[in-house]
Formats: C-alpha cells, sequence, structure tokens
C-alpha cells in the first residue's frame, strides 16, 4: 500500500475498490502496517468495493430524506428473480430462460452505466421490429421498469442516477472517499462522483500502483501445461526467497481452467493434498475465482435433498447423496448405501423419487430409512406458499433428513454451511418481489441462486496468490507471472451483449463492444500489470492442441527469456528416486480338494482367458460396473430368450410333435412359452421398462423362437431329454456344478448337447488352442459321461439365436447325427469322439487343476485379447503397462 493512501485511511478516508479482493488486500495491507509500526489496536478502516459503497450511499439518502424512506433496494438476486418472472410472464419459446434473463439483466446493467442516463431503450422498441432482439429487450426492459414502480424499488444499477439529485444533502455526511485501483470508470460513475464534488464533496481516483515499471520479461513455453508449471515452479521459488512473500499468478483464462490449475498447483506446491487426509494447515496457495455454490458438495447435499423431497433425482445423484459425508453414521454405513445405486442400475430406474429411496434404504440403511420415513412428516405439500414457508419446509425436512452429517466440519465445510444458511436468507427475501411460488418455481429459483452464488472459502493470505485477470486488477507484488497472453487471446475477442443494438454499444464504447475497445482495454491492464511487481513475466504457449500460436503484440516489446525447465512434480520426482521393489503377488490361496468351483463352467472360460479375472471375478466377486441401458440389458434379454426357449420345449417334447402343431397350435405354444419367459425378470425390474419396449420384446422373442424352430424341423428327428439339466463334474480336485439348456435323444442313437447364444460364436477349429477357448460344451460332455456313461453324446452344438443370424455351430460324431455340424474327423485334435473327450479331459482338467491351485497371474491370452471384454483392468491395471486403446473397451 502506498504512503498516500495509507495515511488518507489513518485521517479517516472511505476507500473505494473496483472489487472484493482489492478491499480485502488494503484492509490485510494496512493491519500489517499497523502491526509493524508496534500498535497492538487501532480502529478499522472502511475499505469496500464499488457495490457497498453505493448501498452506504443510500442508507445515507433514506436517513435524510423522507419522501424516499420507503422505496426498497432490490438485493441481487431479488433482482434476478424479478427479471425471471418478466420474462416468464412473455411466455416466449425460449430454449434458456434463466440464461435469457442474465442477459436481460446484464443489459439493463450496461444501458444504465455506459448510456447517456435515459431510458433509451424505449427508442430501441418503437423503431426496431418486433422480434428483434432490441426490441424484445426493449419490452422486457418496459415491464422490468414498471415492475420496480409497483413495488416502489430500485435496483444498484438505478442507484448512481437516483443518488445524484439527493449529493448535496449526502456530502455532509461523507467523508473523504478514494476510489483506487480502478482501471477506467463508466460514464455513470463518472457523473455520480462529478456530482458529488460539485457539492464540495472529496472524492479522487488514485492509483494503488507504484509509477515506475518493474523488470519485465517475457518467454514462450511448449503448452498451456508447461506454460503454468513454469508459471508454479517459478512461484515456489520466489516464495522460499522471502520472509512474507506476496506472489502473484494472473491466468488469463482462468475460469476455463480452473481444476486444472488446482490440481497442478497441488501436485507442485502442496503434494501432501495428493494424499487422502494428508493436507494440514494453510496451503501455499489460493485460487482467487470461487466456485458457484451449487457446485460445492455440501450445498450439493442439501440442494439434492430438497429436490428429492419436492421432485425426483436421477439415480446417479441420488446415490451420491446417499453415499456421501453429509448424512448421518456416513463414516460406517456409506458402503451398504453406496449398494443402492447398483440396485437402481440393474433395476433400470431413470429417476428417483424420496418413496424410492426410503424404500431402497430398507434392506441396506434401515436406520436412515427409518429417519427419512418421520422427516417426510414435515415436508410442504401445499400448491404454493411464500418464499419464506419454502424455507422454513426445506430447513426441517434437512435437519430431520440428518444434513450435515455426524461428522464435526472443517473450516471450508464450516463457511459452506454459512453461506447455504445465507443463501436461504437471501431467498427468503424474495417474497419482496415474489408473494407465493409453485413447488417447482419455488426449486428452480433456489438452484438459479445457487449456480448464481459464488463460494470461495475465506483463506490465509496464502504467499502465491492465483488469480484471473479482473481479480488481480490494482494488486501489487513481490512477483508477478501472468500466463495465457497468447495473440488469440490477448486481447480478447469481441462479445457484445447480443440484445443490445451493435451499433449503439460501440458508439458508446461498452466492454467487449468492438475490437478495438478490447486492444485499448487490454493495453492498459498489460502497463498495469507491468508496474505490479518488482519482477514481472509475461508468457505465453507455443501450441495448444497441435495449433501454432504466438505471443500477444502487447507483449512483443518486452525481452525475451530462454524457457526454464519446470521443476519435476513430486510423484516425478519420487518416481526417479524411489527404489522399488518387485514383488509376485499371482497366487491365490489354493480350492480344498474337491471344493466347489464357483459359476461352474463360467469359471473355467475365465481361467483359459487370464488367470486373474477369474480369479477376481469368480472367487472375489469383483464386476465391472454395469452400463446404462435404456430398456432392456444384453444379459436380460439373452435371458429371456433362453427361458422361452426352454418353455417351448418343455411343453413340446419331441421334433414329431413340432411338426404336427398347426400354425395357429404352433403360434399359441411360442406364444405362451414367450409369457412365461417375461416372468423371468421381477415385476420390480418391469415397472422401471417402458411398456412400449415389454410389448416389443414380446413381439422379438416370439420371431426368434419361431424362426429357430424352423431350422429345428430341418433336423434329423430327435426327442428332447432335458430342459436346463443339472449336472456335476469332479474335474482338477474340483467339484463343477454345471446346467445344461438342453439334451436330446437323437434317432440315430446317441445324445446332442445343446447351449444358447445370443452373442457371437467362436467356430470349432478355434476351440482347440493351447488354452482352450469356449469350453463351456465340453465340460457338458465330460460331466454328460460321468453321469450316464453307457449314453454315448453324438453332438454338441452352440445354437447361436439372434436377429442378424440363426445357426447351429458345433461337432459332430459323423454326418448322420447332426448335418451341418462340423465332424470330428475333419475338426479337432483326434480323428474320433472318444479321443476328442480325452482330449478335453486333459486340457480342461489342467485349467481345473490351475483353479484349485490359486494360479492368478495377469497373463491374458494374446488373441484375441479378453482384456477388451473384460472391465477389470482398473484391478490388473494391465493398461497402465499395455496401453491398450480405449476403443472397444466394452465390446462383448
Amino acid at each position: 500500500m502506498n504512503s498516500a493512501l495509507h495515511a488518507a485511511l489513518i485521517d479517516g478516508a472511505v476507500v473505494v475498490t473496483p472489487n472484493r479482493r482489492l478491499a480485502r488486500v488494503l484492509l490485510h495491507q494496512f493491519d500489517l502496517a499497523q502491526c509493524e509500526a508496534g500498535r497492538h489496536a487501532w480502529p478499522t478502516p472502511t475499505i469496500v468495493p464499488y457495490p457497498t459503497w453505493l448501498g452506504m450511499l443510500w442508507d445515507l439518502a433514506l436517513q435524510g430524506d423522507a419522501s424516499i424512506a420507503s422505496e426498497l433496494l432490490l438485493s441481487p438476486p431479488q433482482a434476478a428473480q424479478l427479471w425471471r418472472m418478466v420474462i416468464d410472464a412473455e411466455s416466449l419459446p425460449l430454449l434458456d430462460p434463466q440464461g435469457a434473463a442474465g442477459l436481460a439483466a446484464e443489459a439493463w446493467t450496461l444501458v444504465h452505466e455506459w448510456g447517456a442516463g435515459g431510458e433509451s431503450w424505449r427508442a430501441w422498441r418503437r423503431e426496431g421490429d418486433p422480434g428483434d432482439d432490441a426490441a424484445v429487450f426493449a419490452r422486457w426492459a418496459e415491464a422490468y421498469r414498471s415492475e420496480l414502480k409497483r413495488a416502489g424499488a430500485h435496483d444498484l444499477s438505478q442507484i448512481p442516477a437516483a443518488l445524484a439529485p439527493l449529493a448535496e444533502r449526502l456530502v455532509a455526511r461523507m467523508g473523504p472517499t478514494i476510489l483506487a485501483g480502478f482501471t477506467e470508470f463508466s460514464p455513470q460513475q463518472e457523473r455520480l462522483c462529478a456530482a458529488l464534488r460539485a457539492c464540495g464533496a472529496r472524492v479522487q481516483a488514485q492509483d494503488t500502483l507504484p509509477a515506475v515499471p518493474g523488470a519485465v520479461c517475457r518467454t514462450v513455453a511448449a503448452s498451456p501445461r508447461a506454460e503454468l508449471a513454469a508459471a508454479l515452479s517459478w512461484a515456489r521459488e520466489r516464495a522460499m526467497q522471502r520472509a512474507r512473500p506476496r506472489i502473484g499468478i494472473v491466468i488469463e483464462n482462468l475460469a476455463a481452467q480452473r481444476d486444472a490449475v488446482v490440481a497442478l498447483a497441488e501436485e507442485l506446491l502442496e503434494p501432501t493434498a495428493l494424499v487422502p487426509g494428508g493436507a494440514s494447515g494453510p496451503a501455499p496457495f489460493e485460487v482467487s475465482l470461487g466456485v458457484p455454490l451449487a457446485a460445492v458438495a455440501l450445498v450439493t447435499a442439501a440442494l439434492d435433498l430438497v429436490t428429492l423431497a419436492q421432485s425426483r433425482l436421477t439415480p446417479g445423484a441420488a446415490a451420491a447423496l446417499l453415499r456421501g459425508p453429509y448424512l448421518p453414521d456416513a463414516e460406517r454405513a456409506w458402503p451398504a448405501r453406496a449398494a443402492v445405486e447398483r440396485d437402481w442400475q440393474e433395476e433400470g430406474r431413470r429417476e428417483v423419487s424420496l418413496g424410492d429411496a426410503i424404500a431402497a434404504l430398507e434392506s441396506r440403511s434401515p436406520e436412515l430409512s427409518a429417519r427419512w420415513r418421520r422427516g417426510r412428516e414435515a415436508l410442504r405439500r401445499s400448491a404454493a406458499a411464500s418464499p419464506r414457508e419454502w424455507v422454513d419446509g426445506w430447513r426441517a425436512w434437512i435437519t430431520a433428513a440428518g444434513w450435515p452429517g455426524s461428522r464435526p466440519l472443517d473450516s471450508d465445510e464450516y463457511q459452506a454451511r454459512e453461506a447455504w444458511e445465507k443463501l436461504l436468507g437471501e431467498f427468503a427475501s424474495l417474497g419482496a418481489v415474489s408473494a407465493r411460488l409453485t413447488p417447482s418455481a419455488a426449486l428452480d429459483a433456489l438452484r438459479a441462486l445457487a449456480s448464481r452464488t459464488i463460494f470461495q472459502p475465506e483463506g490465509s493470505a496464502a504467499p502465491i496468490q492465483i488469480m484471473g485477470v479482473l481479480e488481480a486488477t490494482g494488486l501489487d507484488f513481490d512477483a508477478l507471472w501472468v500466463a495465457g497472453l497468447a495473440a488469440d487471446r490477448w486481447p480478447a475477442a469481441p462479445a457484445p451483449n447480443p440484445l443490445l443494438p451493435i451499433a449503439w454499444q460501440r458508439e458508446r464504447n461498452l466492454p467487449r463492444a468492438s475490437a478495438q475497445r478490447e486492444l485499448d482495454y487490454a493495453t492498459r491492464l498489460t502497463e498495469r500489470f507491468a508496474r505490479a511487481a518488482p519482477e514481472i513475466v509475461f508468457s505465453s504457449a507455443a501450441s495448444v492442441d497441435d495449433h501454432a500460436l504466438a505471443p500477444s503484440a502487447l507483449i512483443l516489446g518486452f525481452p525475451e527469456r530462454a524457457p526454464a525447465a519446470p521443476a519435476p512434480t513430486w510423484t516425478e520426482a519420487i518416481a526417479r528416486s524411489a527404489k522399488l521393489e518387485a514383488v509376485a503377488d499371482d497366487k491365490a490361496p489354493p480350492i480344498d480338494t474337491g471344493g466347489i468351483a464357483p459359476h461352474g463352467s463360467r469359471i473355467v472360460a475365465s481361467q483359459s482367458d487370464c488367470p486373474f479375472q477369474a480369479v477376481a471375478r469368480h472367487r472375489l466377486g469383483a464386476e465391472p460396473w454395469p452400463p446404462s441401458v435404456v430398456g432392456l440389458s444384453r444379459a436380460e434379454r439373452g435371458s429371456l430368450l433362453h427361458s422361452a426357449l426352454a418353455n417351448f420345449w418343455s411343453a413340446i417334447a419331441d421334433q414329431a410333435t413340432l411338426n404336427a402343431l398347426a400354425a395357429p397350435a404352433l403360434a399359441a405354444a411360442v406364444a405362451t412359452a414367450v409369457e412365461g419367459a417375461l416372468t423371468v425378470l421381477p415385476a420390480a425390474r418391469w415397472r422401471n421398462v417402458p411398456p412400449i419396449v415389454r410389448a416389443a420384446e414380446t413381439r422379438r422373442l416370439g420371431a426368434l423362437v419361431d424362426a429357430w424352430l424352423g431350422h429345428e424341423r430341418a433336423r434329423p428327428p430327435f426327442a428332447v431329454r432335458e430342459v436346463e439339466a443339472k449336472r456335476t463334474l469332479q474335474l482338477g480336485g474340483l467339484s463343477f456344478r454345471l446346467r445344461l439348456d438342453r439334451v436330446d435323444a437323437l434317432a440315430t442313437g446317441g445324445l446332442a448337447i445343446i447351449d444358447y447364444k445370443t452373442g457371437q460364436v467362436e467356430p470349432p477349429r478355434q476351440w482347440f488352442d493351447s488354452r482352450p477357448r469356449s469350453p463351456q460344451l465340453g465340460l457338458y460332455v465330460l460331466a454328460q459321461r460321468a453321469a450316464e456313461p453307457r449314453s454315448a453324446v453324438h453332438a454338441v452344438a452352440y445354437v447361436q439365436v439372434q436377429a442378424r443370424g440363426l445357426a447351429a455351430v458345433g461337432l459332430a460324431a459323423d454326418a448322420a447325427a447332426w448335418p451341418g455340424l462340423a465332424t470330428v474327423g475333419r475338426v479337432g485334435p483326434a480323428g474320433d469322439w472318444a479321443a476328442l473327450e480325452a482330449w478335453w479331459q486333459r486340457h480342461l482338467g489342467a485349467l481345473a487343476a490351475e483353479i484349485a491351485r490359486g494360479d492368478a497371474a495377469v497373463a491374458p491370452r494374446q488373441s484375441p485379447s479378453p482384456c477388451r471384454s473384460c472391465g477389470l483392468y482398473a484391478i490388473c491395471r494391465i493398461r497402465a503397462q499395455r496401453r491398450l486403446d480405449d476403443d472397444g473397451a466394452d465390446d462383448a
């Protein structure tokens, strides 16, 4: 803080700043100077941002004039709500009414700040086409102004014009005023200050920066990330060289990359933050740009509770609420509550109501279910209520629901809770412009208010301050780095308000109105940044997304320095210095001799594909997250088809009976089989499937079964001996419990084993790799032989039943057993069926022995790779080594 400003504050001057951050920094600098002077107590100086100063002047005006004492000054939330009401009243087909209200409010502010002081929008309404954007705004502005008059209110944009005629009365109550750190003044600000000065007020502008530029250089980094890394590394070095450093990093487009900036700053400046529970004490950096209050986890939980009470949530949002830390006993109960999401996923839920959540918690978290059932009584059920009544009901409900949880809140969470209470107070104040709100309107208004409210926890005076361009206005530092000054971003491209005439904006030189306006503004900011510290670095990236960039012309006049290599991240430093120990951990506990192999034939197929997959999936119960589906999943559709075919052949025992059925009788038999199959899925699942999907699935199943029966008629005569036949097989020291889809007795003698498939089927030539593929039929043959040694199997087939193709793929002992199947003499490792069974006994037995021993190496077969459909790579981490292409990762 310069000496003149410090002396003015000592004398009691009011300092007005363009933003809240500069006001906070100046107050901190003043207090620090008092401490250094040896003082222990001092009057708190008045340092306020410009909107707060306007409110102070308005309060002074109200005290001195009874004629305006009853007039209301709308808060920003109240003004925003009034704009939304005005726009909704027109019932225009807008894609984003909330966004339109925001644009209209911005246009209204610009008209007042940069206009000549009159109601210029009226001319646009008379001259413009009624459908023109400016004409639409003119209608909205007139309606908004009428609503303000009806309520006897002003908004903040109107206050300077309302104060100017009262300047003489204000001056008697005002002390010296300093407008500090402003880059420019709008015409409205100049008119207000001129009116105050004309009446004798001492109002002056003063710069907060040194008059002499610091030592400035520029540099170019390879990429935006390398640029940020270099800036953070530079800041870390400068901060370590000073006792009480004030290091600034200004990022031109901070809002667009805030999360990436914070992540990199934590990695370079605060590595303990990367470890859960590892961060302690104040962070060495602070990011000035806050986040919407609606995005803060504690407030998100409160908003979701309110939404759940009055409307519905997506399953993902409801599940995040249930497993989050802001409910009672969350640390102990969250794993059980988290399982609710999988239940909803498997049921195919698309929305979740409060009743759905209470019912789902019955089995997972009964204590929370009971609490929410009791708390539901606190909910307001009326069609409309005042904002204050809504707030009372919401507060009662979320408290009854257990928010914000059982554990103590940390500092940021406590501040977020305070911000939530303030938000509710602001919502209650909407009663000044909206007497009553319907449930949906109240919920929309609450969420909109939470999205507009920016939350920035009050931090300590961190040595490194990371800011956007506007937040850094007027601040000085020990060292400053300004990043992102590429030619395509600095100056910024024009972005005029779409609701105001472009010619009017350019004539008045509004912000963002023209390229020349942006060039002039960026030139002023660049000059101010060059005076903001003794050492300044301007930087840009050489390329982004393979697109070459050039430095801004505004910084080309400064000397260039070679970019310093950024310091390695803590992760990289640890990796380079660590001596890693290799530990072979490829064995699971063995299975006792005679023990039951989990999941029957599926564990053998997985063991052949990859031993780790077999252990993780079938012994440890690891499963990939079920995909989101609209309608029925592939697994469900396959299960329905299996059941329909099983139902049909349970009623129609042989081919002769099938051939004897007349068309109507066959259609009835197929319909009965399909209707019975639909009961395989529980009623709760069908409730979440649209009726049109169920009807389409019924037709699909009927068509597939009927089409396959045409193939069955072409086979040699057969009789269906068993459907869903259960068998037990002892192999490799394990006991396998198997279920055969179908066993047929062939007219030529022997049996045929059938396994239905709704996906792709591998041809027999690929069954006999060194690690067998498609081993189910081999296991079924061995199990059937063990159950009935005297009944020989003469054919096995995977029956592919799908809309894009029907086929039987398998092996037969000879051509007479099942024409169309490959014969053992042509395909297979041996020349006859007995040798084939011996090969299966040997190779499948070896896989069973591996399972029994607990072999669990991450060793997937080479081709085709099972990794693309496994879904367990997050556990085995094979992609970290192989860097497999993600494309097709979920393909079956």
